[in-house]
């Protein structure tokens, strides 16, 4: 029965798309079902062959333990602070460790590794070559292609960055699928924060890599091409070394990784206090009108539980996982991912794989601002054109997620 729900979150995530497109008769099918073929033993690879289960293992094994590394400076810089066993003979089971002490340290690192491998052009090389593979296949503009797989290992804003060059030309469709891709995506370094806490690996792992053909599928569907495309061959990738050499490029990855941490605990504490403050309002209500136990948690679950269902989540998990798909979108996907680690005991199996699936990506309505900020500071002239497509690239990327965890409940 769940696999034949999965089927019907299909229909419903691409009949989503199908009719808020802007232009049906020019909607490329090519690019669709390319797209789809590609989601689709993406995630028969990662998630059903023993080659693929095994290599994403190891993969996710091995990132567990490059970022214990980053342990090793925290535990010089606070000490027994960050010893997990000695927290745990002090507070208990469950309190093995405080969350900035434990976050903050990795974003660090993780910064730091970034910067480092970008100054080298080891990054660019890999997102170059899977952007060309991308764009072969798919018929794609090399320009969106390379923005999509980019947002697969950097920044929503980074990711645009690299290519700069063509932001202020390219056509809205062009425009919309990079912005798809933001939105659908998560940074390398965000996610290594998200397995240090307890996400699947292998889920977060294969979730990113699906999400740049899922991104183009979708936005392709709701804003097709119709304009003549100035990078409709490969392009070439933009390279900025702002940095004189790689010890100044690691020790601005740290700086920046600091600043990025802070940035995290600052709005963890104001949109968790938010929720707090709605929920007490939210009770008062309840109480008023016979129902005690209305919250954001119960409003969410029941709103977004259309999507769980269809997503093929088994029953008893619906409501729950609505409301974390809820919290992605209106908070942020951290505060839900935070939420998922901490109520994962009590979750099935698939339940927890579809959701760290639909989870993954920046698709919020904060990052609708950070978007139309940061990509109007690269391309000026392009600021109200993105304004515009705000909202329907933030709808996009949240179903390319979407799509994704459907896909991977299928096979489950």
């Amino acid at each position: 029965m769940e696999r034949f729900t999965g089927l019907l979150g299909i229909v419903l995530i691409l009949g989503v798309a199908f009719l808020m497109s802007n232009n049906r008769k020019a909607i490329n099918y090519r690019t669709v079902g390319v797209g789809l073929l590609l989601q689709v033993l993406l995630a028969v690879f990662i998630l059903k062959t023993e080659v693929g289960q095994s290599l994403f293992q190891w993969l996710g094994d091995s990132i567990n333990t490059l970022l214990g590394q980053a342990d090793k400076g925290a535990l010089f810089v606070f000490g027994s602070l960050v010893d997990r066993d000695l927290m745990t003979k002090a507070f208990g089971p469950g309190n093995d460790y405080i969350f900035f002490f434990k976050v903050v340290p990795t974003i660090i690192f993780v910064a730091v590794l970034v910067n480092m491998f970008y100054h080298l052009g080891v990054l660019q090389r890999i997102v170059s070559t899977m952007g060309r593979g991308v764009h072969w296949l798919m018929g794609v503009s090399g320009a969106e292609a390379l923005s999509n797989v980019a947002s697969t290992f950097v920044g929503q804003v980074e990711a645009q960055i690299m290519i700069k060059p063509y932001l202020k030309n390219m056509t809205n469709s062009e425009l919309m699928a990079s912005m798809t891709g933001s939105f659908a995506c998560i940074a390398g370094g965000v996610m290594a924060v998200y397995i240090s806490l307890g996400v699947p690996a292998a889920y977060l792992l294969a979730a990113s890599l699906m999400a740049a053909p899922g991104a183009l599928v979708i936005s392709k569907i709701i804003f097709p091409e119709t304009e003549k495309s100035e990078t409709e061959g490969e392009v070439k990738l933009s390279i900025e070394k702002t940095h004189a050499n790689l010890v100044d490029a690691i020790a601005a990855g740290a700086s920046e990784g600091l600043k990025v941490g802070l940035n995290v605990i600052a709005m963890l504490i104001g949109f968790i206090a938010l929720i707090a403050l709605v929920d007490l309002g939210l009770g008062q209500l309840g109480g008023l009108i016979n129902m005690p136990t209305l919250s954001m948690n119960l409003i969410l679950g029941k709103v977004f539980s259309v999507f769980a269902f269809a997503m093929g989540v088994p029953a008893v998990d619906i409501e729950v996982a609505g409301a974390l798909m809820g919290k992605k979108m209106v908070v942020n996907e951290f505060v839900a991912y935070l939420d998922m680690v901490k109520i994962k005991d009590t979750l099935s199996p698939k339940t927890i794989a579809i959701t760290s699936f639909a989870l993954c990506g920046f698709a919020n309505f904060s990052s609708v601002a950070i978007q139309i900020g940061g990509i109007g500071e690269l391309a000026p002239s392009r600021r109200s054109d993105l304004a515009k497509l705000g909202f329907k690239a933030l709808i996009a990327g949240t179903l390319a997620s979407y799509l994704s965890a459907t896909l991977a409940g299928l096979l489950l």
